[in-house]
C-alpha cells in the first residue's frame, strides 16, 4: 500500500454544508475503521481538511477522494499527492 495526501477545501459557506461536513467526518471514520487513515485534521476554521491515507494505487486513491459527500455534492475542491515518509 502507498500513502496519499488529500487536501479538501470547502468552497461554500459553512452553514451550506453542515450535513455534508458530518458525512465527510463519517467517511474519515470508515477509513480509520478499515485501518487506512494515518492522520486527518481540519484546516483553519471549517475551511477544509488534510488527510493522509493508504491506497493501492492512484486510481483507488482518487476513488477514495471522490467518495466524500463534500466532493460528491460539489461543495469542495480537492488535491491529491502520493506521500513518502522520510525518517531523519
Amino acid at each position: 500500500m502507498r500513502f496519499w495526501v488529500r487536501t479538501l477545501l470547502v468552497t461554500v459557506p459553512p452553514a451550506d454544508c453542515e450535513a455534508a461536513r458530518e458525512g465527510h467526518i463519517e467517511h474519515l471514520r470508515r477509513l480509520g475503521a478499515e485501518g487506512r487513515l494515518r492522520a486527518a485534521g481540519q484546516l483553519g476554521s471549517e475551511e477544509g481538511f488534510l488527510e493522509i491515507f493508504e491506497a493501492r494505487d492512484r486510481l483507488e486513491a482518487e476513488a477514495i477522494c471522490r467518495s466524500s459527500p463534500l466532493v460528491e455534492e460539489g461543495l469542495s475542491t480537492w488535491t491529491l499527492w502520493e506521500w513518502t515518509e522520510l525518517t531523519p
